[in-house]
């Protein structure tokens, strides 16, 4: 086990950044990290010990950290080198991080080791591990198709959970039942009976996972069909809270206009985007201070370790029908097992704080809320854990007073099909920004577009000069704005009437800009994966000023009429694209036996419902061959020209890397 220099226990003691108590939990801490066990850890490894605490560090900041304390300049850091990033992290946010990031990952992150395919060590998380599979097998238990061994139910002690998912099934149940609709059941392969209708079926999950905002990169077929833990974990907890979240916000739930703190001014545009994260908080507090009692909290970690907060949640909550049972200390129900509802001041007394969430989770119980944590996750302070159990509280019983009135629909407008498709998109890229909850409003302080510029044209971006999170004044806000503009016209982007101030301010007309910028880029992002792998494909071609339009266009009528079929397309407002019909004779161009046509509406006339379920169908068999669309059905039936291109421009890719 490596230990902390003694050189180094004296400084941190002096500087105050840790104690006796301290250093030993982040020796332990970083031994964990140091998989290999050879002594030193790399940039990856700082990002991996942030994120499994809930701590969004960017990947520039980890980068920044190796480059700053890499003292001998090995591009690996030594355990005290290791040391002076807590400090230094400490002094960024200011706040005392240093004693619960140790804590967390010494004491509460139950961290297992495994090997992945290529070799490396990773680590994945018993207790969430834990909590999806009894998510799982809660959700499926009625589920005709899952009713069989082979899937449930799961034993959640073991590594069950990752063996259930190889044929790709499950994981398409887990996103319709997150998503519903994402992905249409009859083009999955329901008894896969090979490793190849398996992978078939990853493949659609996964795009499909991408389409509503996961991030996928680095995540493959080859990787779920072996039920790589870490891989696995990861997807079934992005899919799992955006379903948790969808649902917490001012439109589904006009109640939350509660929250609005008008004492600071804030206005009702300002509730709507703050994030479900941050609502949920709110939505904790308002319930406390209802309660009557002092208890805040601002995270879903230390704040909650005492169960005091959830103590009075769960009786502020609680529907009248129930409020005579939940006082009762004697109360016991049967709900498939025996629960017993705890008083608040029976639980307080209790001073074992495990013991104490234990008790609050017997409450629970009684509601049939009790979902995705253990009495420790509590007094460990699970930030995901802890997360998912108050969103599953808030979907249940919100208990909000309805507001009634012009209040909510004067102000407040509702996200578009469109808006919607890009703010997935850049989700999905997998870029180390926070997660794009609002469109216009979480791209304001330029971060998000630096980043996709960057990732379409790497280096392209002098990070240097940008301002970096947290960014408190609005000046700096707008000059990395400027700082986008300034990069998309290096990019070759259509920048007229386009400034920093666009992207920052949120007019109606502000917002339009920001959305033709947002295409631009997807655009130019779809353009360098179609030059790269045609330069790759044995045609040649990758000439870089070749009009992307002509040669998608091109490149579906050959493989069209090559193949025999009868449709065609003359651009992507061309109104036969409505049936769908070229992108299904496209799909089983680039992979015969897919499509099953006795599904298709060969002929659907004005009848809009053929036509949406072929496009439907279409999606669904354009994702299952390895296509990442982000297009909705709609957007077909409707030839959206915007979205009809990225479908046939996916589906040229795909035929590109099939070469």
């Amino acid at each position: 086990m490596t230990k902390v220099p003694e050189t180094w226990k004296q400084n941190l003691t002096d500087s105050g950044a840790a104690d006796a108590d301290n250093i030993k939990e982040l020796e332990e801490v970083f031994n964990k990290l140091d998989l290999d066990g050879n002594g030193v850890i790399d940039e990856k490894e700082i990002g991996q010990l942030f994120k499994s605490l809930g701590e969004d560090v960017p990947a520039y900041k980890c980068r920044e950290y190796v480059q700053a304390l890499d003292r001998n300049k090995n591009g690996k850091i030594e355990m005290d080198e290791f040391l002076i990033i807590f400090a230094k992290h400490q002094v960024d946010t200011g706040k005392d991080k240093t004693r619960r990031l140790g804590q967390e990952l010494a004491r509460s992150v139950q961290l297992v080791k495994n090997q992945g395919r290529d070799g490396a060590m990773h680590s994945y998380s018993e207790p969430e591990k834990r909590a999806f599979a009894e998510w799982v097998n809660q959700n499926f238990k009625d589920d005709k198709m899952l009713a069989q061994p082979k899937y449930l139910p799961i034993d959640a002690t073991t590594d069950q959970l990752f063996q259930r998912v190889k044929d790709g099934v499950l994981l398409i149940k887990v996103i319709n039942k997150n998503a519903p609709d994402t992905i249409d059941e009859r083009v999955m392969n329901k008894n896969p009976k090979n490793e190849w209708h398996m992978r078939e079926n990853h493949e659609l999950a996964l795009n499909s996972a991408s389409s509503i905002g996961c991030s996928i990169v680095n995540m493959g077929a080859a990787d779920m069909l072996a039920g790589t833990p870490h891989l696995v974990l990861g997807l079934l907890w992005q899919i799992i809270k955006i379903g948790l979240t969808s649902k917490i916000n001012l439109h589904k739930h006009p109640g939350l206009a509660c929250l609005l703190d008008e004492a600071s001014g804030e206005t009702m545009m300002d509730l709507q985007n703050l994030s479900p994260e941050e609502l949920l908080i709110r939505w904790v507090n308002y319930h406390l201070e209802n309660a009557g009692v002092y208890k805040r909290i601002k995270n879903f970690s230390d704040d909650i370790k005492d169960s005091e907060a959830y103590i009075w949640l769960l009786h502020q909550i609680a529907p009248p029908e129930l409020e005579a049972q939940m006082n009762n200390p004697q109360a016991v129900f049967t709900n498939g097992k025996s629960a017993v509802a705890h008083s608040p001041t029976q639980i307080m007394d209790e001073t074992d704080f495990n013991r104490r969430a234990e008790m609050t989770l017997d409450t629970a119980d009684v509601l049939k809320c009790r979902a995705f944590i253990a009495p420790q996750d509590i007094v460990e302070g699970n930030p995901k854990l802890n997360l998912a159990f108050v969103a599953n509280l808030f979907n249940m019983y919100p208990a909000l007073d309805s507001v009634k009135g012009p209040l909510l629909t004067d102000s407040l407008v509702e996200e578009t099909r469109e808006e919607k498709t890009f703010r997935n998109w850049i989700n999905s890229l997998g870029l180390s920004i926070p997660f794009v909850n609002h469109l216009y409003y979480d791209v304001r302080d330029g971060l998000a577009i630096l980043a996709i510029e960057d990732h379409i044209s790497p280096g392209v971006v002098e990070w240097k000069k940008i301002s970096k999170p947290p960014i408190k004044m609005e000046i700096y806000k707008r000059q990395n704005c400027q700082y986008a503009v300034t990069y998309a016209k290096g990019l070759k982007l259509k920048i007229v009437g386009i400034g920093g101030d666009n992207l920052f301010d949120q007019s109606e007309e502000d917002n339009t800009l920001k959305l033709g910028l947002i295409w631009q880029l997807m655009r130019a992002y779809t353009g360098k994966i179609l030059q790269s792998l045609e330069k790759a494909s044995e045609d040649g071609g990758g000439d870089q000023q070749k009009d992307i339009d002509k040669s998608i266009i091109e490149f579906t009528n050959n493989k069209l009429s090559s193949s025999g079929k009868q449709t065609s397309i003359s651009s992507f407002k061309d109104s036969t694209i409505c049936n769908s019909l070229a992108i299904i004779d496209l799909i089983d161009c680039i992979k015969p036996k897919v499509v099953d046509y006795t599904l298709v509406n060969l002929d659907c006339g004005t009848d809009s419902e053929a036509k949406l379920n072929n496009a439907k169908l279409a999606i669904n068999w354009a994702r299952k061959v390895g296509a990442r669309i982000y297009a909705l059905p709609d957007d077909i039936v409707e030839v959206k020209p915007k979205m009809v291109l990225t479908v046939f421009a996916c589906l040229m890719a795909r035929a590109l890397q099939n070469k």
